[in-house]
């Protein structure tokens, strides 16, 4: 699992062989992260969101180079944390749990971020889809505490993502 609030060590595993920042996207403990966007709030609902979840996003950049992966998880953690940086006052989310998410998230926003060697383009498509969940839910839900239950359940597919393409490709 992929969450670790901890340093990357590049030169360390850049000589194995292996992804440089393999160690710090990839951990055991990421479960407890993982897990906490669910505790949030109550059962994760069935309802749907209203915009096509991007999942032939990640299947393409399951098949990319570490470096364009790295960078496209990158910018998914940066989605999310934008995201969830909206006006949560409608929200009944424990403040601390997630503050402690947020703080975790951005450290491996940065982590990830400082793995990247070059700076690529953004994926327009993950983009455009963050805005218009965005937009459908927040921008046109009339109940907002159900709105952000829709987009915790959508973030949490977002992180089983990730979680996945950094166990495997990385």
């Amino acid at each position: 699992m992929w969450f670790k609030a901890k340093t990357f060590d590049v030169a360390k595993t850049a000589h194995q062989g292996e992804h440089p920042c393999r160690e710090h996207l990839t951990c055991p403990q990421s479960n407890v992260y993982l897990n906490s966007i669910i505790l949030q709030g109550e059962k994760i609902v069935d309802d749907s969101v209203g915009v096509h979840f991007p999942e032939e996003l990640y299947k393409l950049a399951r098949k990319s180079q570490p470096q364009r992966l790295t960078w496209f998880i990158s910018q998914v953690l940066d989605e999310v944390s934008q995201l969830l940086e909206e006006d949560l006052d409608t929200v009944a989310w424990d403040e601390k749990k997630m503050k402690d998410f947020m703080s975790t998230l951005n450290t491996q926003l940065e982590g990830t971020e400082s793995c990247v060697v070059s700076k690529m383009k953004k994926s327009k498509r993950l983009n455009l889809y963050f805005k218009k969940l965005r937009n459908e839910t927040l921008g046109k839900m009339e109940d907002e505490a159900q709105a952000w239950e829709l987009i915790r359940k959508e973030v949490h597919k977002h992180l089983k993502w990730v979680d996945l393409l950094a166990s495997t490709r990385l």
